[in-house]
């Protein structure tokens, strides 16, 4: 049986599918300075509109200092909130769900955006050179986290999405391969993971109870077991939902993915996480076809499907997928159209 139409919760909110929009950043689409253009509106309206569940919008900055591009969406001031409200609008006007991603680059933060390149602890790696926070500005940065959050439920989110992979600031205190901290904020897990507790807390203390609250991470995270390890914890301090990605780097796990199993090793590494959590798992990264995305579904592998370039290249996928028809194949351009700008891709 095919179980991507039918519904599922995230704590109390039901969502009509299991096909997620996974956050993609939309280059080139956003006004300067990260307010929300007309593109950006009809862009996750159209996806809204062609049937996906759920919506998560693309990686939108908490602090200015932060970002990865001038036209990266933001949401570190109130400024934003009628912008993005327009975007929660028509993404609940045709029945999606809608959360947000929050986001900092941290070491990844480009010097035209901010000469002082903060992570975890002190970092070199011959390209990049960044200095250690210190305990004031984790603090701050706690508080970009949860006052971005206030304002995402003031728009009009259902949710905000934690991000928590892709070597962005949260990893880079997930990962030994950057925490060296001697404090608080570093050496054991439990410390590794203080920053994002203090963050979850402070969100669940502003906001209502049934506002979601969930983390992109990966399962790779120092390896598969330390991963496991890390979502038990994180459902243990409150997050309502998993987004399993890759972690600091593409460092495969180390578990061999069986031949039976129809995709890579990090959506297998989001279908061994499940097995040890109770909150729904997301599973994510090359899921481009409707027997692979029925395949996790109808075997209780994970709860929810993120469908990213295939939704990209169709914006009617989930419709023409439940009705059997057709799709507007992705063409799989290497680098992918979008990472410029979503004008250039080829999709009919």
């Amino acid at each position: 049986m095919n179980l991507l139409f039918k519904p599922q919760k995230i704590k109390n909110l039901e969502i009509k599918n299991r096909i997620v929009l996974p956050p993609m950043v939309c280059f080139g689409f956003a006004e300067d300075n990260g307010f929300v253009s007309e593109k950006n509106i009809n862009h996750y309206e159209s996806i809204a509109k062609g049937g996906t569940g759920l919506v998560i919008v693309e990686a939108t900055s908490v602090n200015k200092d932060g970002r990865l591009s001038t036209d990266q969406l933001g949401i570190w001031s109130d400024d934003y909130i009628e912008g993005l409200s327009k975007i929660a609008d028509v993404c609940h006007k045709h029945g999606s769900k809608v959360f947000i991603q929050l986001h900092h680059a941290g070491l990844k933060t480009p010097k035209h955006i901010n000469e002082d390149t903060i992570t975890s602890s002190y970092y070199s790696d011959g390209d990049i050179l960044a200095r250690s926070m210190t305990i004031d500005e984790i603090h701050s940065l706690e508080r970009d986290f949860i006052n971005a959050s206030i304002r995402a439920e003031k728009a009009g989110f259902d949710g905000v999405e934690i991000h928590g992979a892709h070597s962005y600031l949260m990893t880079q205190f997930f990962s030994t391969k950057v925490n060296k901290r001697e404090d608080e904020y570093g050496g054991s897990l439990d410390n590794r993971l203080r920053f994002v507790k203090e963050i979850v807390e402070g969100i669940k203390e502003n906001v209502n109870d049934d506002f979601i609250v969930g983390i992109r991470v990966g399962c790779n995270e120092d390896g598969l077991k330390t991963s496991i390890n890390m979502a038990k914890k994180l459902e243990h301090i409150g997050m309502d939902y998993l987004h399993i990605s890759t972690g600091f780097d593409n460092t495969p796990i180390e578990e061999k993915v069986p031949e039976e199993f129809p995709c890579n090793w990090i959506v297998y590494g989001a279908t061994k996480i499940k097995k040890e959590v109770t909150i729904p798992i997301i599973a994510v990264n090359s899921i481009k076809t409707v027997e692979k995305a029925s395949y996790l579904i109808d075997n209780n592998l994970v709860d929810f499907v993120a469908i990213g370039r295939p939704q990209l290249a169709d914006y009617n996928f989930t419709k023409r997928i439940k009705e059997g028809q057709e799709i507007v194949k992705c063409l799989g351009c290497k680098p992918c159209k979008w990472f410029t700008s979503g004008d250039s891709c080829p999709r009919v």
